[in-house]
This record gives C-alpha cells, sequence and structure tokens, in this order.
C-alpha cells in the first residue's frame, strides 16, 4: 500500500512544479508573514483542484492548517486536516498528524493528542521502512515532518510539566539534519534556549548556554523570520528578570548584550526594551496565541521594577484583545495566576482572590482526563465490530471447550487410576525424614553454641586466674632481693670487721628485711585462701526427671521423721548446673522436712513457663512471719519459737548457699536473666520455698517425624494484594491535621500562622519520608533548594504517601505568601502545586487507550482467521490433543515413578538431585510443560528438585557451620585446657613454696635470737633457704614463659590501646569494685605518640598519700589491685613497651590513679 501510494504520487500533473513551488514559498512565510503565507497556499490548493493533484493538495491544506493554528482559528485548522486526511500521500498524511498534535496541545485535548502521536508514531516508521521510494521533495518534507514531531511533542510536555519526555524529544533531534531548513533550525535553537532543556552543573552554568541559543536565534532570524526573532527577545527578555541573572549575563556577554541593546536604554530597563519589542513583532505577525504570550512577558517585566499598573494593563489586554485566546486554557491559566500576583501586590486581595480561583478552576479543566470526546467517537465506531468478533470468538470458545470436554473425558478415563496424591506421597516421606535430620543439625549447632557459651565463661575465669597465679608470681620475686640483702648482711658481719654497734644494726636490718618477707608470705597465703570455695558452674540441658528420682530414693530421712514426701513426675527440661541443681532441692527439702511436724507433708513439682522452669518445694510445716520472709536469706540465725513444739535453729547457711548460685546464674549469661527463688509463707500453715532456671533445649524429634505425614502439598499459593497508601500514618494523620488548619487559618486571615502550620506538616511529612528511607535527602522545603522538588521525586519514583495533603499545603502556602507578598515562596509553592496537580490528574492508560483503539480495527480480520483455522484444525484436534499427549502422559508417569524410587534411595541428597536431572532432561520435551496432566508431572518433578535443592543448601548451610562452630569450641577449649593446665601448675608451685618455705624466715630470726654468734649457721641456713626459694620459684617462672598474654586493638573509654579486651574489661571491674563506686568515672587524660594515659576517679575514698603510693604494691590494703599492675606489667612485656605502668595519688581529697597503655598502630603501623 505505501509503495503504490508513493508511485501514484509521483505521477506528475500539467502545473506539478508550479504547485510544489508556490507550496515550498507558502512553507517558507510560516515565520515571516501568516497572510501571505494563506493566500500563497489557497493559490497552490486551487490549482491542485483543477489539476487533480492530491500531493499538492495535501501540502496546500497543512500550510492553511498552520495559519489557522496560528491565529487560534481552531475549528478552521480542524476542517482543513480533516480534508487534508483523505490524501494518499503518507508524508503528507504524517505532517497532518503532527499539525492536529499541535492543534491539541493548544486547545489542551490531551487525549486527542496521544491519539495524534501514537498515529504518527506509526506512520514514521512505515515511512522509515521504504524511504528509498520517496522522492527528493517527500524526503525534504519527511525530514521537516521528523523534526516538527519532535518539537510539537516537546511544546506538549513542557507546557504539562513532564520535563524528561520534554528533554528526550529534544534530544532525539539532530541539529545538523535540518542545519539546512533554517526555520526547523531556529525551532530548536529556540526550544534549546527557552524551555529548561539544558542539563548543568551549576544555574548559571545552565542560564550561559541558554543565552547562547536564543542569542543564535535572534540573531539568524533576522528580519526574515520576525517569529524566531520575536519569540528570541521574548525569551531573553525573561531571562534578564532576575537582578542576580542579569548581572551575570552583563559581566560574561556584554558586547552580546550591546547588540540586543539597540535603543541604548538602562540594562535595568532592558528586559522591558526587549518584551516590546518582541509584543510589536509579534502584533505585525498576527499570531494570537504568541501575542498574549507577549503581554504577559511583558507584565513579568513591569512587575519585577514595580510598575503594577501598567502589569495588569499588558495582562488584561492578552486576555481581552482576541476572545479566541480562551480556546488556549493553559495560557489563560498562567495570565490569570500572573493576575492574582500582581493584584495582591497592590493589596487588591479581592481581585486576586477571583483570578486565583478562576486559575485553579481551569486547572481542573485542563486536567488530562477531561477531554473525553475523541474516545467517544471512536468507541462508537467500533462498537458494532468489537460485538460481531465477541459473539464469533464465544461461538469458537464454546465449541472448543466442548471439543476439549470430550477428549479430557476420554482421556480421564483412562488415567482415572493415577492420582497426583499418590505421586507425592514418596516426597512427602522423603520430606519428613530430611525434616527429622534438618532438626537434628539444627540442634546439635544450638548445642555447640551452648558449649561455645560456656567454653568462653570457663576461658574468661581460667585467665581470671591467670593473671591472678602471675601477679602472685612476681609477688614471689619480689622477695628474692629481700634474701639477696639478708645473705648480704650475713657475709658482712662473718668479716667480723666492723663495731660492735654497726654490728647490732645489721641484725637489726636483718630483723626488719625478715619482717618484710613474712609479711610477703603473709599475703600470698591469704591470696591463695581467697581461691578457695568459689563457684564453678558446668551448664548443661537435662531432663529434671533424672533428679526427682535421686531425690525419690532419699525418702529415709522422711519416713524416720513421718513425713510425707510427694515428688511430682515432670518432663521439664532445664539448662543449669546439674550438681548445683541437685544441691538446691536437696537443701530445700531438708529445710522443708526440718520445720515440718509429724504427719506432715513435703511436695516436690516442676512448672513450666514460657521461657523457664518453677520448681518448687512446699510444706505444710510450721510456716513464718511475715518479717521472717523477708529476711529468709539473709545471712543471719534464726530461731523457731518455742510454741511450735520444735527445737530446732538455723542459721540459714543453706538457704544463703542458695540464693548465692541464683545470682551466680544471672551475672554468667541474658539466657538466665529468668533465675528468680523465693519463699511464701504462712504461719502455723506451711511454706513454699521455689526457684526458676531456663528451659532447655527440648528434642521433638519424634513428635516431628510423626506429624510430617500430616503435612498438605499445595501447588498453588495465593498471591497477598499491595497494601494501600499508609494514609493511616500517625506523621501523615498529624499532617492531614495541620494541613486542614492551613486552610482555617487562611480563612481568618492570619497568614503567618498558615505558614507556620504548612512548616509543621512539611515536617511531619518528611518525617515520614525518613521512615522508609533514613538517610534519604529528597525532603520538601518552603523554597527553592533543587531543580526538581522533592514531593515530584517523589510521585514519579511510586512513593506510597498522601499527596492530597502535599496538594492541600503547597496551595494553601502559595495563598498565604500571595497576601503576604512572599514571592519566592509563593512562586516555589504554586509552582509544585501546579506540577503536582497535573501529574496526579494525568490518566495513566492513554497510551494502552490509543494502542488499544488502533489495535480494534485489525481484530476483524484475526476473528475471520481464527474462525476458519478452527474448522481447519478438527480433523488434526483427536490426535493433538489427545491421543500424542496420552502417549507422552504415560511415558513421564513412568519416569516420574522412577524419579520417585531414587528419591526413596539412600543416595546423597546431590546425587538423587543429579540422577533426577539426568533422567528428567534426557526424556522430557519442553514444549509439553504447560499441556494437559504432563504439566502435572512437571508440576511434580519440579517439586522434587526443589525440595532437594533447599535440602542440600541446607545441609551445606548446617554442616558449614557445625564445622566451623566446633572448630571454635575446641579452639576455646584447647586454650582453656593450656590456662586449666598452667594454673594447677602453678597453683602446685605456689603451695609448695609457701609450705616448703613459710618457715625458714622465723628459723632464722629464731637462730639471730638465741645465739647471733652463731654466724656460720645462720648463713648456712639463708644460703639454702635461697637455693629452696630461687628452685621452686624458677618451676612457677618456667610455667609463667609458657603462656603469654595476647595483644590486640581494643577501643575501651574513648582511645584504641593494645591488650587482652577481657583483662583490660577485668582490670577496670576490679577498680570498681575496690573503689566501691556506683560507676566508674574513667577519661583520656592524655596521648602521645606511644602511649594512651587513663585516669580513673575515685570518688568518697579516703586514702593518705602513702596508701596511694602502696596501692599497687604488696603494701596494699587490697591485694586484688595487684593484679591491675600484673595486667599492666604483661602488656608492657608483649608488646615491649616500658612505659607502661599504673599509680594513684591524690587530688582534692579525691584518688586519681593513671594507668598507661602502649597505644594501638593503624594498618599502615602508624599511631
Amino acid at each position: 500500500m505505501m509503495a503504490l501510494s508513493f508511485l501514484i504520487s509521483a505521477c506528475s500533473p500539467k502545473h506539478k512544479n508550479e504547485i510544489d513551488k508556490l507550496n515550498s514559498i507558502s512553507y517558507a512565510y510560516h515565520y515571516l508573514n501568516l497572510d501571505s503565507a494563506r493566500s500563497i497556499a489557497y493559490r497552490a490548493y486551487m490549482m491542485s483542484l483543477d489539476e487533480g493533484y492530491d500531493d499538492g493538495k495535501a501540502e496546500a491544506l497543512n500550510n492553511m492548517a498552520f495559519v489557522s493554528i496560528a491565529r487560534m482559528r481552531y475549528a478552521n485548522a480542524s476542517k482543513l486536516l480533516l480534508e487534508a486526511s483523505s490524501a494518499d500521500n503518507q508524508v503528507e498524511l504524517l505532517i497532518s498528524d503532527i499539525l492536529n498534535m499541535r492543534l491539541c496541545q493548544r486547545q489542551s485535548h490531551n487525549k486527542d493528542f496521544y491519539v495524534y502521536q501514537e498515529r504518527a508514531l506509526e506512520r514514521m516508521s512505515r515511512i522509515q521502512e521504504e524511504i528509498d521510494l520517496l522522492t527528493a521533495r517527500q524526503k525534504f518534507r519527511f525530514r521537516y515532518a521528523k523534526s516538527e514531531f519532535h518539537i510539537v511533542a516537546a511544546t506538549y510536555y513542557y507546557y504539562v510539566g513532564q520535563h524528561r519526555p520534554f528533554i528526550a524529544e529534544l534530544k532525539k533531534i539532530n541539529p545538523d539534519d535540518i542545519a539546512k531548513d533554517t526555520a526547523q533550525y531556529l525551532s530548536y535553537l529556540y526550544n534549546m534556549g527557552a524551555g529548561d532543556a539544558i542539563e548543568g552543573t551549576s544555574h548559571q552554568t545552565i542560564i550561559q548556554k541558554e543565552f547562547e541559543y536564543l542569542l543564535l536565534c535572534y540573531a539568524m532570524a533576522g528580519d526574515r523570520y520576525p517569529f524566531w526573532r520575536a519569540n528570541s527577545l521574548q525569551s531573553l527578555s525573561e531571562h534578564l528578570l532576575d537582578v542576580n541573572d542579569r548581572k551575570f549575563l552583563i559581566k560574561n556577554n556584554l558586547q552580546s548584550i550591546k547588540y540586543l541593546n539597540v535603543q541604548d536604554v538602562s540594562y535595568d530597563l532592558l528586559p522591558v526594551n526587549l518584551a516590546k519589542r518582541s509584543l510589536k513583532i509579534f502584533r505585525s505577525f498576527g499570531d494570537v496565541y504568541q501575542i498574549s504570550g507577549a503581554y504577559r512577558t511583558l507584565a513579568s517585566c513591569y512587575w519585577s521594577i514595580g510598575d503594577n499598573r501598567s502589569s495588569i494593563l499588558c495582562l488584561e489586554n492578552a486576555l481581552s484583545r482576541n476572545s479566541a485566546i480562551f480556546k488556549a486554557p493553559d495560557l489563560v491559566a498562567s495570565i490569570r495566576e500572573q493576575l492574582s500576583v500582581v493584584y495582591s501586590a497592590i493589596d487588591d486581595k479581592p481581585n486576586s482572590d477571583r483570578n486565583r480561583n478562576i486559575y485553579l478552576d481551569l486547572q481542573e479543566q485542563t486536567r488530562q482526563d477531561r477531554q473525553l470526546e475523541a474516545r467517544a467517537e471512536k468507541l462508537k465506531s467500533s462498537v458494532v465490530w468489537l460485538n460481531i468478533m465477541i459473539i464469533g470468538v464465544v461461538i469458537m470458545i464454546v465449541f472448543l471447550v466442548g471439543l476439549l470436554a470430550i477428549f479430557d473425558k476420554m482421556r480421564q478415563s483412562k488415567l482415572a487410576a493415577t492420582s497426583l496424591d499418590s505421586l507425592l506421597s514418596p516426597l512427602r516421606e522423603w520430606k519428613a525424614k530430611n525434616d527429622v535430620c534438618v532438626e537434628e543439625l539444627k540442634e546439635k549447632y544450638e548445642e555447640i553454641q551452648e558449649n561455645y557459651a560456656i567454653s568462653q565463661l570457663h576461658l574468661l575465669d581460667s585467665k581470671k586466674q591467670n593473671i591472678e597465679q602471675r601477679a602472685k608470681i612476681s609477688l614471689v620475686n619480689s622477695v628474692l632481693p629481700f634474701i639477696d640483702r639478708m645473705i648480704h648482711e650475713v657475709e658482712r658481719l662473718s668479716k667480723n670487721e666492723e663495731s660492735d654497734d654497726v654490728k647490732e644494726l645489721r641484725y637489726q636490718y636483718i630483723s626488719e628485711l625478715l619482717d618484710t618477707i613474712n609479711r610477703y608470705n603473709n599475703i600470698l597465703t591469704q591470696w591463695i585462701q581467697l581461691r578457695q570455695g568459689r563457684l564453678s558452674l558446668h551448664i548443661e540441658s537435662f531432663s529434671l526427671q533424672t533428679l526427682f528420682d535421686i531425690i525419690n530414693k532419699g525418702q529415709m530421712k522422711f519416713n524416720t521423721k513421718e513425713v510425707t514426701l510427694n515428688v511430682k513426675p515432670t518432663n521439664a527440661v532445664v539448662k543449669a548446673d546439674k550438681t548445683l541443681t541437685l544441691f538446691m532441692i536437696n537443701t530445700l527439702a531438708d529445710n522443708s522436712c526440718k520445720f515440718t511436724s509429724q504427719g506432715g507433708k513435703v511436695s516436690i513439682e516442676a512448672i513450666e513457663g514460657n521461657d523457664y522452669v518453677e520448681i518448687s518445694i512446699s510444706d505444710t510445716g510450721c510456716g513464718m512471719t511475715h518479717d521472717q520472709v523477708e529476711h529468709v536469706f539473709d545471712h543471719k540465725p534464726i530461731k523457731d519459737e518455742k510454741r511450735t513444739g520444735l527445737q530446732y535453729k538455723s542459721h540459714g547457711f543453706g538457704l544463703m548457699n542458695c540464693k548465692g548460685i541464683i545470682e551466680k546464674y544471672k551475672k554468667v549469661s541474658q539466657l538466665f536473666s529468668v533465675c528468680t527463688i523465693s519463699a511464701e509463707s504462712e504461719l502455723g500453715k506451711g511454706s513454699r520455698f521455689s526457684f526458676r532456671l531456663p528451659k532447655g533445649v527440648v528434642r521433638f524429634v519424634l513428635a516431628l517425624f510423626i506429624s510430617s505425614f500430616a503435612v498438605e502439598v499445595h501447588a498453588n499459593l495465593s498471591k497477598i494484594p499491595e497494601d494501600p497508601y499508609p494514609i493511616t500514618h500517625p506523621y501523615l494523620l498529624k499532617a492531614n491535621v495541620y494541613a486542614d488548619k492551613c486552610y482555617e487559618s487562611n480563612k481568618r486571615g492570619t497568614y503567618e500562622q498558615t505558614l507556620r502550620y504548612a512548616d509543621s506538616a512539611r515536617y511531619l511529612i518528611n518525617q515520614y519520608y525518613y521512615t522508609i528511607y533514613p538517610r534519604g535527602k529528597d525532603v520538601m522545603t518552603a523554597t527553592e533548594t533543587t531543580v526538581i522538588p522533592a514531593e515530584i521525586k517523589w510521585y514519579n519514583e511510586k512513593l506510597k504517601t498522601s499527596y492530597a495533603i502535599i496538594l492541600d499545603i503547597r496551595n494553601e502556602s502559595a495563598v498565604a505568601a500571595l497576601a503576604l507578598h512572599h514571592w519566592d515562596i509563593y512562586r516555589y509553592n504554586n509552582n509544585v502545586y501546579t506540577q503536582l496537580f497535573r501529574l496526579r490528574s494525568s490518566d495513566n492508560t492513554l497510551r494502552t487507550y490509543v494502542k488499544r483503539m488502533q489495535i480494534s480495527e485489525n481484530n476483524k480480520m484475526v476473528a475471520i482467521i481464527l474462525l476458519v483455522l478452527l474448522l481447519l484444525a478438527i480433523l488434526p484436534a483427536y490426535y493433538l490433543l489427545y491421543y500424542r499427549h496420552f502417549l507422552y502422559y504415560r511415558f513421564y508417569l513412568e519416569r516420574v515413578n522412577l524419579m520417585n524410587d531414587i528419591l526413596l534411595s539412600e543416595d546423597s541428597d546431590k546425587k538423587k538431585l543429579l540422577r533426577i536431572k539426568q533422567l528428567w532432561q534426557k526424556h522430557f520435551n519442553p514444549s509439553h510443560n504447560r499441556i494437559g496432566q504432563s504439566a502435572t508431572l512437571v508440576h511434580v518433578v519440579k517439586q522434587i528438585e526443589k525440595a532437594l535443592k533447599e535440602s542440600i543448601q541446607l545441609d551445606d548451610k548446617y554442616r558449614t557451620n557445625l564445622e566451623l562452630a566446633s572448630d571454635e569450641v575446641h579452639r576455646v577449649e584447647f586454650e582453656n585446657a593450656k590456662l586449666h593446665v598452667s594454673n594447677s601448675i602453678l597453683d602446685n608451685c605456689l603451695s609448695s613454696l609457701k609450705h616448703e618455705t613459710m618457715y625458714y624466715p622465723s628459723r632464722i630470726m629464731q637462730l639471730i635470737d638465741v645465739d647471733k654468734r652463731n654466724l656460720s649457721g645462720i648463713r648456712e641456713l639463708v644460703d639454702y633457704y635461697k637455693e629452696l626459694y630461687v628452685l621452686l620459684s624458677a618451676q612457677a617462672m618456667r610455667q609463667i614463659h609458657a603462656i603469654t598474654m595476647r595483644c590486640q586493638p581494643v577501643s575501651i573509654y574513648g582511645a584504641t590501646v593494645l591488650g587482652d579486651p577481657d583483662m583490660l574489661h577485668y582490670l577496670f571491674d576490679i577498680l570498681k569494685k575496690a573503689g566501691k563506686q556506683k560507676s566508674l568515672h574513667v577519661s583520656v587524660a592524655k596521648t602521645d605518640r606511644d602511649y594512651v594515659v587513663y585516669r580513673v576517679l575515685w570518688s568518697d575514698v579516703l586514702l593518705t598519700e602513702e596508701q596511694c603510693r602502696n596501692l599497687f604494691t604488696p603494701m596494699t590494703e587490697n591485694i586484688q589491685l595487684m593484679i591491675c599492675r600484673q595486667i599492666i606489667r604483661d602488656i608492657g612485656e608483649v608488646t615491649n613497651s616500658r612505659g607502661c605502668g599504673i599509680q594513684a595519688h591524690l587530688d582534692n581529697h579525691n584518688v586519681v590513679i593513671d594507668i598507661v597503655i602502649t597505644k594501638a598502630k593503624d594498618k599502615d603501623g602508624k599511631f
């Protein structure tokens, strides 16, 4: 068809060249003189009628339609374009469609615009495919049509506020392709300079580039193209309106400005001058639309210099000079909006409100879903054919369904014996077994994690013991210098070279040394004894029934007293120390037996809670008073009243130990936060003691295995509908309240209050935005801060919020700012309101609707073809729809049964999956994936493969986690074992040292007191004492060197130092307890290249200067503080930093402790 139309159009009438020449001249006058353009086009049109030259006639009609659109004679333009649409020339038909697009753009007929746009795109595509068949003239017209299409589309998108499509359309124009068509090139330059099409990094860069485009357009237009000369002057005037922009452009384009300023007016009045010149040219040219636009620009210029009366006059002229202007509602809306601003500037609020209300009404009228006329017409024209096609399709569907029903009945009778449930039964059986295995892996992993946590606790305790042992060894080593001094004194006495007085002084010094050694030995003895009696926990999960069975075996003591013991069976599992739990139950049961009279009863039971198990021991004994219950766990004697008839006396040690065990649990881990112990009693009626322990890991493997067979397999899952916009969110509800307050405030005339309410509403909406995007940067503002407002970005990115509230806020803010003459706030809020209103009112189904209307034209032939194909398909239908699939199904069914056998085999899951994939891929034809029963089998196979994949992933995950967790547990246990061995050896060494050497100082003192002259005996004893002391201490030192502290960077109290994290926290914990501080006051006093100095303040601690000096020495009041010195000493040794240390001094009667620790380095080795 296209080729034929081109061939027909190529036939040459007698005056073809003359007609083409007239049309070319008319085209050239488009932007020079509208009267001439129409007159010449009319001559071409009449000659074409006489000659029967349809191509020339269509071109002439398009030229005349262009003039009618410029003069806003839209009805006449529509009539001309309708006549042009009867031509066979596809290029001119394309141009007619584009002119219809321009006509719709001017009248805000948005739906019709898309109709013609889609039609134009289809024509362009078809013409491009056969472009080689076009004549030279047609190719020229086609180039014009393509550029004009993008320019008209860009103009439309610009006026409806769709910035991205606007820029996209302009980018599709290649300036080099249209350079020979000056009019189109000028149109391109103007659109680039006037329509925010430049994308730049800064505002000044953008306006400079736009200025250059407009200046080039002005220069090239000259006198030949007054339309573009006037347009460029008008846009240049708008660019120079802003004072800052004007100064910038004048500074950087002084010669160009002088070129524009032909009348040499003041630069402040240059925008007015350019607007007047533009208006003069447009009035001469005769484009009604552009004349009104020029008046609007001139009004803006007058308003910018404060001449509001002249501004109003210009705007009224724009509306009144030609009533045709009301056919362009977008332009009228912009004029009304500007009138509301100017009237507000002169405090004429009634007129300002009237024009703003008209402006808002026009926004409503120009919504994209208001123009339904074209849609109704097209629906009328297609309804008949649609009905026919629907009837034909319904008949075809009924016939096809009937045929399928017959074939399906035949197939079902053959396959009745095979059900989907039976095929899935092996899968359910395998899943049940697999779930058991997975649960076992989970439980094993949880058990390892528990062991790891407990091992960590044991390791921490071992590290604390080890650092304590090292501190003791340091104390031991500090004795050796005293022994050496004593040996020296004995040697001097043995020489007998000094006077008796000097000798006496030496004997006295030896006595002092021996006293010091004895004092150190006493400290060591006291320290070793402190370790005795410390509680060690072995945490595990165990059944309480095992302990209850042990308690039951001890009924003898209850029977002896003729007291009944009732132990209720339980299935509860707890996580605790099994031995200590038995101790607590025994203690509380013995206590109940002790205070229960003959014939009484003691009951033991376990009660399960959500995350704990409560073990209760109750009796029918004598009971206690309220005061006794309050202090029952305190360490104080409790004597029974004589009136009870009982003669027992209790010091409460057992109950106190039970409470201590519970407190110890609570310090171990957050898991034991449920641990409590309590007592309830009523005098004369009995008592009830109870304590709580956390639940252990309950193993439901058997139950899970049994219940797994009850699981149903569902092939289809219903889709969850999308949530509606969360307009019930608290932030949005509060914002809505403030939006209502904005409206009420404007009604009252309290405009400043309106803006404050609007600020509150914006803040709440922004807070809601942050709940979705915590690090988002696109937030609503009162004035312009970005090129694209935040709410426009939100709408384009489909952020779910209440845009109705945003519109209310922006509109009321614009009204308030208008009344207060806050022009920047008004412009920004009004622009945002307009853009968002148009976006919200747009019908997103426009393009889909248009395409559907065009597709409906082809559905007639499709329906006929389908009916014919249906008739031809009846004969092969039997084979294609029934027998072929039956054979395939039987074959695939055998493969599925074989897969089920593989699934239940003893192979690994990976091997099973590989075999099943190979079996299925080898025999399965993908084309049968969605056909009949084969689709069901495919679904079964996919379920099997999915289940195996999930099982493999879970198995790999848990086994990997198990390996990593086991390795970590082994590492911790190895380190703990190493420390435990070292601590045990050190315990033995210290015990040996204490027992073997502690009596020698006394024996030496005794020798001196009995016979001072027996220096040889004293010397022999001192030497032996030293040898023995060195031997035993050296054994301990060898063990000390075998264990070293692991230092790493540790961030603590605002600085990063080198050390063991556990030991550093232990150090500060000791300082907190030793200073009896509720919270430890630690600060970084100093930091240099190598060290960090921490300063610890003990408030309300009274020490002397001497006590401060001795605080971390063997002479300290608290020997635990020697551990602090040892921790710092070990850090210094490991990091080879001699500056590490800890000391105390007084500052304003407060004890200040300075701790010097090695500073950590970064990755580059820098401090």
